[in-house]
């Protein structure tokens, strides 16, 4: 995943801040830095907002700015996993 040096590179671009960031986004300084220390997110949402910001797509943001072309694809077997552990879950409830 690369959403910390793309994200970087981006604020670096438009002379933003985390605060400016943050203020623009809605999304909270400490998830920027966060996300700017290498932690991945926890909130696909906040991603989408973020992502949605630069005009850019998820997997662009996330991946590879220079080529997004089905990059997400790449993930599809530990996305298919995620999403069996989601219904396995929700089914044992």
């Amino acid at each position: 995943m690369k959403l910390d040096s793309n994200l970087k590179k981006l604020m670096k671009e438009q002379d933003l801040s985390m605060t400016m960031l943050s203020e623009k986004t809605g999304i909270a300084v400490q998830t920027i830095h966060n996300w700017l220390s290498g932690a991945e997110p926890r909130s696909l949402g906040k991603v989408k907002i973020m992502a949605d910001f630069f005009h850019l797509s998820v997997d662009a943001l996330c991946f590879d700015l220079k080529n997004n072309k089905n990059a997400i694809e790449r993930f599809d077997d530990e996305i298919n996993a995620g999403i069996y552990e989601v219904v396995l879950r929700k089914i044992r409830k």
